[in-house]
């Protein structure tokens, strides 16, 4: 635990600042281009992949990156799918 928490002490003393402009603009909302679909292994982090800034993407994470056929499970994949096609107006979806 307490590693986390200097990496968040870190985060904001030397990775907010820059970033400060870019946090105050998405604090107005989330304009993001990109719906990714990847699995909720840890030892993958979506922007660190594709080398992204906060807001570029709207990501799924669930065990094994897999969407459901429409009606076979009560998951949360369709809701934020719906979401970011609807409500985001994503261009683009990857399934990684």
């Amino acid at each position: 635990m307490q590693k986390l928490i200097q990496g968040i002490h870190h985060f904001h003393e030397h990775d907010f600042r820059p970033l400060k402009g870019l946090f105050q603009q998405l604090t107005k909302g989330q304009n993001p281009e990109t719906l990714f679909i990847t699995c909720s292994d840890s030892r993958i982090d979506p922007n660190l992949l594709t080398r992204s800034k906060p807001g570029e993407l709207f990501i799924l994470r669930n065990a094994g990156n897999i969407v459901p056929s429409h009606g076979a499970a009560n998951g949360g994949e369709a809701a934020t799918i719906e979401f970011a096609v609807a409500g985001l107006g994503v261009h683009d979806i990857i399934i990684c």
